[in-house]
């Protein structure tokens, strides 16, 4: 069997809203770059699935953090973590709207 053949597509509709939410929330500019990709983990106590944040702007290095759930599992908690991961003092009500539907 390949690799991958029965693996479920992303929500991209989650990962549309995470996003917007992301960068709304760290008031980025229209040269930032938020991305998110949602992988398959094979390494050992690893869960099967996990959520890898970026975030490209051109005067500074990328960040990366990730999240050991997929991206329609991503809570608001979530991303306050990613958002400290990255240095960034972000009020748990810039990413309240998370769970709300676009």
């Amino acid at each position: 069997m390949l690799l991958g053949k029965n693996r479920r597509k992303p929500d991209l509709a989650a990962i549309r809203r995470i996003k917007q939410v992301l960068h709304d929330a760290l008031n980025l500019t229209d040269k930032a770059t938020v991305t998110l990709t949602e992988l398959a983990c094979f390494e050992e106590d690893c869960p099967p699935i996990e959520t890898v944040f970026g975030l490209l702007r051109a005067d500074a290095p990328q960040l990366q953090h990730k999240i050991h759930k997929p991206t329609s599992d991503i809570s608001a908690d979530d991303l306050m973590k990613v958002c400290n991961a990255w240095g960034f003092d972000v009020g748990a009500a810039a990413l309240s709207s998370i769970g709300n539907e676009t």
